[in-house]
């Protein structure tokens, strides 16, 4: 398990497809986020939940990486300050 704190410098809806055709951006259930870290800017797309979905442009955050059973996971929230479980 990895732990990165970062800062938000953008946050944007990516294209999503379905059948192969684009969805609508109403339609799109995945959000972006791009972070700000010591080792530069991290890319991170996720389906959007009630968590990710407040975190906002400047905000710090902890990226969590963790390999389970062969599959990579990213997880990532919102912290206050330096303090951080």
């Amino acid at each position: 398990m990895t732990k990165t704190i970062g800062k938000v410098v953008e946050v944007y809806i990516p294209e999503q497809y379905k059948n192969g055709g684009l969805l609508d951006v109403m339609d799109r259930t995945n959000i972006g986020f791009k972070v700000m870290t010591d080792g530069g800017i991290k890319d991170i797309v996720l389906e959007s939940n009630e968590i990710n979905a407040k975190i906002m442009k400047n905000d710090k955050v902890l990226i969590i990486e963790q390999d389970i059973s062969g599959k990579h996971f990213i997880d990532i929230e919102a912290i206050d300050g330096d303090s951080y479980e």
